[in-house]
């Protein structure tokens, strides 16, 4: 494809040193080349750094923990490319994922952001106790998952950083400001993430769902004082 975008991935990473290789193998071989690699470690234990660190073309930051909203923010901060695409460290791209996201918005100066279709997989290490216990839906969905969302970097900046107050959905907020901004996303009809179900990632709690109340309560309070404003 002929285009001069170009695309900047940031690659948060806390303690998945064994899903890294792959995550990182996945972007390597995107039929659409991308600018450059940032994976941001957030304080990993493992040997997370050191596996990024060992991949040709791959830029790594190291910082203490900050949450997966904090390493975004250090990765996006550092990017250079005129798009920016988050994947998180346990996740994968098909190899046409850029290229399918990429083409709308060479097409359309006025579009803000691309997605596409999600699925979600059980990964393969895990042993039948836990594939029993683990929730793993099936087809695929068009959403607006980080991991499945390519944004012009001028628009992010906009829009601002992901909130680190929010341990969970950070991602919802940033949309809901996205919304607010008034930017306009596309969907492509095409699988751009698989999303790794392995047990730490899947657990709905009552935290979980308060959480998301208060990214909903905020996204709230934010249009009234918009529209109050505006009055």
């Amino acid at each position: 494809m002929d285009t001069k975008l170009t695309v900047s991935v940031v690659i948060p990473c806390h303690n998945y040193a064994r899903f890294l290789p792959q995550t990182l193998g996945g972007v390597l071989a995107q039929t659409y080349p991308v600018k450059e690699i940032i994976v941001v470690d957030d304080g990993s234990s493992d040997d997370s750094a050191e596996v990024a660190a060992g991949v040709p073309g791959v830029r790594l930051i190291r910082q203490p923990k900050q949450g997966i909203a904090g390493a975004r923010n250090t990765g996006a901060a550092l990017a250079t490319g005129d798009l920016i695409a988050f994947l998180d460290a346990d996740d994968l791209w098909p190899a046409d994922s850029l290229e399918v996201r990429v083409l709308p918005l060479a097409q359309d100066e006025t579009l803000a952001a691309t997605y596409g279709l999600v699925e979600q997989f059980l990964s393969p290490e895990l042993d039948d106790d836990a594939r029993a216990r683990l929730v793993c839906p099936e087809g695929r969905t068009a959403a607006r998952l980080a991991g499945s969302l390519l944004v012009r970097r001028s628009v992010f900046q906009a829009v601002g950083p992901f909130d680190t107050a929010h341990a969970m959905g950070e991602t919802m907020d940033w949309i809901s400001r996205f919304d607010d901004l008034g930017a306009r996303a596309s969907s492509v009809e095409r699988l751009v993430l698989r999303r790794r179900i392995h047990g730490a990632n899947t657990v709905q709690s009552q935290s979980t769902n308060a959480e998301y109340f208060s990214v909903l309560r905020s996204a709230l309070v934010r249009r009234r004082a918009s529209q109050q404003e505006k009055a």
